[in-house]
């Protein structure tokens, strides 16, 4: 018997084997390419942000809204909300916080000669601190306290002065929180229902607005009045573009 890789047709078929088997390994010599390795970056640094704006108090007069920027026939009056005396802040069902710190502050308070459908009022506190480290440790603070306001309550008949006593009522409460431009910004919404037998008008939609940039802190309540079918959003949008005005002209 011969073998295959006998005599001169066999030695062709073996060297055309090796030849081959040769080509087949050949990507596997020295010659062979590694992939290459990426090439390391340099981290880009991050921005550094922005000092913030620290206010004086002429600053602040200055930029304060006009009655008109509030809304028709608004004018501004002379007394001042239970709510913010002693420059406090206003706090959900008409109660008062009382401001972290020693800041200066400025309230004022405006309505409008209509009463049931169309009236309006706003009152607002703006407090000035020392640095923005402040002022943003007290915006924390009135934030914490706006969240354990109860969502709903009671609220018992009050005097308030002499000759004036608010009736009882059933509160509602939502807080959120957002920001406006540059402001950090958080919203208390309050429904406030009176007994029917008050007014046609027996539904009050109040919007508490508190808001903080640089060493400021603003808050305020901007509310209207609606029979109880009305939804409070158009009372909602209104307070937004006050507010709005409000940090704009400040800055």
């Amino acid at each position: 018997m011969t073998s295959l890789a006998s005599g001169p047709t066999g030695r062709k078929l073996a060297l055309a084997l090796l030849t081959s088997a040769l080509a087949l390994t050949g990507c596997s010599g020295k010659d062979e390419k590694k992939p290459s390795r990426p090439q390391a970056t340099s981290a880009v640094p991050a921005p550094t942000p922005a000092p913030q704006p620290s206010y004086s108090a002429e600053q602040v007069e200055q930029r304060l809204l006009s009655p008109k920027e509030i809304g028709p026939k608004v004018r501004e009056i002379r007394a001042v909300a239970d709510v913010t005396k002693d420059g406090r802040a206003p706090m959900c069902s008409l109660s008062g916080a009382k401001l972290p710190g020693s800041p200066k502050t400025v309230t004022r308070q405006f309505n409008n000669a209509t009463r049931g459908k169309g009236e309006i009022a706003y009152v607002q506190t703006i407090a000035l601190y020392g640095s923005p480290d402040e002022a943003k440790k007290a915006y924390a603070a009135l934030q914490d306290k706006a969240k354990s306001c109860p969502p709903k309550r009671n609220v018992a008949a009050k005097r308030i002065r002499e000759n004036f006593t608010l009736f009882s009522h059933k509160d509602t409460w939502k807080f959120d929180t957002d920001s406006v431009g540059n402001w950090m910004h958080a919203r208390g919404t309050e429904r406030q229902q009176y007994p029917s037998t008050t007014s046609k008008y027996n539904i009050l939609h109040l919007m508490y607005d508190y808001a903080s940039y640089g060493n400021l802190l603003v808050s305020s309540i901007y509310y209207e009045r609606t029979e109880p079918k009305e939804s409070g959003d158009p009372t909602s949008r209104r307070a937004t573009e006050v507010l709005k005005k409000q940090l704009q002209k400040l800055g």
